[in-house]
């Protein structure tokens, strides 16, 4: 009778997973690149072997990080209910108040100055982190926005073009104005109006007629 085969190693600690990666964020944004993984098992109160349990080497806790971060936005669960319902003014103000909320972050700036700093030594950490941050929410916009035009809840429109339109609409030059530090990250409530303002005008140029006016169209 054969045995049964026993599994490798201990499971691992999603507490301790999470630790890192707290601390990775935290280190990463405040002391840029140069940051060890020593000082990260530190400040995570877990031993450098749990670090390397968990994550390959930096680079792939970094990315990590930037994952999670991404999840802001929505997560891949979040979307994917999100693509079985019908699109409506309501799902995309849903969408449109966690994409701006993660956009308006102040740390977002930190995280721009630990790309420019990783630039010279790691050319394809920019494209991935794009990728897999605001670029993220942008393709899973895009990808909403084709499934409204299927629906036609929206009329026959280029999706690209209509998704960079409606983020236009949301961030303008609140994005910039917090980046470079003139201005305070909008509020709560702020970035709930920005995004009911922008769906309404959005769905005044795209959307389909039949749909003015229907219960959960955006209003002013």
């Amino acid at each position: 009778m054969e045995k049964a085969k026993r599994s490798r190693g201990r499971p691992k600690d999603e507490s301790k997973r999470a630790a890192l990666l707290d601390a990775a964020r935290s280190l990463l944004l405040a002391m840029g690149p140069d940051v060890t993984t020593d000082e990260i098992a530190s400040l995570a109160g877990v031993s450098k072997s749990t670090l390397y349990a968990n994550f390959a080497d930096k680079e792939s806790l970094i990315e990590a990080v930037i994952r999670r971060e991404a999840d802001l936005t929505v997560t891949d669960e979040e979307f994917a209910r999100l693509a079985r319902s019908d699109v409506t003014a309501d799902s995309l103000i849903k969408f449109g108040i966690r994409y701006v909320s993660f956009i308006n972050s102040h740390d977002l700036l930190g995280w721009d100055r630990l790309i420019a700093s990783l630039e010279s030594s790691h050319p394809e950490l920019p494209k991935r982190f794009f990728d897999l941050g605001p670029g993220r929410g942008q393709r899973l916009l895009t990808m909403l926005l084709a499934q409204a035009v299927q629906q036609e809840f929206l009329v026959e429109v280029e999706v690209d073009v209509a998704a960079d339109i409606l983020t236009g609409l949301w961030l303008g030059f609140v994005n910039l104005e917090v980046k470079l530090g003139v201005r305070e990250p909008l509020t709560k409530d702020a970035i709930e109006e920005r995004v009911r303002r922008g769906v309404s005008i959005f769905l005044q140029v795209y959307g389909n007629d039949s749909f003015v006016g229907a219960p959960g169209a955006a209003s002013e």
